[in-house]
């Protein structure tokens, strides 16, 4: 588990994350480091049976679709999960026939990788989970010498 932590927290120090947390701008902060489009999509219909959300690479940009229908906290864990999957680079295939149901449209080549997964068990899942929480996590929290130096700031005598 201590080597699964420091993994997390060496992927995170790329990556600025705003406080107070906005999901909008840390995904733009993603977007800049990877240099490339992060879009979020909506995707209703996603269940507990399939995954919540998906992480799609594309030949210009990253997509991730989530379910829309759960709380906003909820959506906002499924997309930082996913975007821990893109921090860590996490790969899997997809299968035909799900591309297929997903994609009619979309030819296999276009989609170079495709993460939606609904078991937990794995160690790739098991890191998402803990990067995603990570995330939201940290951005709440204020380091000591920051809370000092506002602090010092409100109490500083006005001359």
């Amino acid at each position: 588990m201590r080597q699964l932590r420091r993994r997390c927290e060496q992927h995170l120090r790329a990556f600025a994350v705003p406080q107070p947390f906005d999901l909008a701008t840390f995904c733009a902060h993603v977007a800049g480091k990877r240099g490339r489009r992060l879009e979020l999509k909506p995707m209703p219909g996603l269940s507990a049976a399939a995954p919540c959300g998906m992480w799609l690479s594309m030949a210009d940009a990253d997509y991730i679709l989530y379910e829309p229908t759960t709380s906003k906290l909820h959506s906002e864990h499924i997309v930082l999960h996913e975007i821990a999957h893109m921090l860590c680079d996490h790969r899997i295939g997809i299968d035909g026939s799900l591309r297929r149901r997903l994609f009619p449209t979309i030819s296999p080549e276009v989609v170079r990788r495709v993460l939606g997964r609904v078991n937990y068990a794995t160690e790739q899942e098991q890191e998402a989970e803990m990067l995603a929480s990570m995330i939201r996590g940290g951005a709440g929290r204020t380091r000591p010498r920051d809370a000092l130096a506002r602090m010092t700031e409100v109490l500083r005598p006005t001359t």
